[in-house]
């Protein structure tokens, strides 16, 4: 079991460097915002931390730090969250193979349940992909879509 609790921590690795990302966010009425960040992740003792800063039109600029590990008795990723609305959440998940990670978080908000699920996929060692949905009382309200590309490409060795 040892080697595939390393495969799995290798995984997250994938995290580390910087980034800029594009943003797509649809609400619920279909209208679609955009807007772009900057995401820097580093190596810590348990796993990858991360930071992303992102400014998308009609909203206040969003910040976010992001703690991912694999958990080797469960087998499962955490990726806690907190941002700069104040929320703090424990997406909790598996990969489905080496280039997909799904996760997801339930939840109650302001007296009501609520759904996070994420979905990162790898395009390759320089670019991945991340979809966030969000659903209160089941009712889709929020879709995000996530291009990560990292600034420095890096070259094999």
């Amino acid at each position: 079991m040892a080697p595939q609790q390393a495969k799995e921590q290798q995984l997250l690795k994938q995290l580390v460097g910087e980034w800029s990302v594009g943003i797509a966010m649809k609400k619920a009425q279909d209208k679609v915002v955009a807007g772009c960040g900057d995401m820097s992740a580093w190596e810590s003792g348990i796993g990858v931390n991360s930071e992303i800063e992102t400014q998308i039109e009609g909203y206040e600029d969003y910040y976010e730090n992001d703690s991912w590990s694999f958990d080797p008795v469960k087998g499962e990723v955490h990726l806690f969250s907190e941002n700069s609305d104040g929320e703090s959440r424990d997406h909790v998940g598996k990969w489905r193979d080496e280039k997909t990670l799904e996760l997801s978080w339930r939840g109650t908000f302001e007296d009501q349940d609520q759904e996070e699920c994420i979905l990162a996929t790898w395009v390759d060692r320089d670019q991945f992909e991340l979809r966030e949905n969000h659903y209160t009382q089941g009712v889709p309200m929020l879709e995000i879509n996530y291009v990560f590309k990292r600034k420095k490409a890096q070259t094999t060795a």
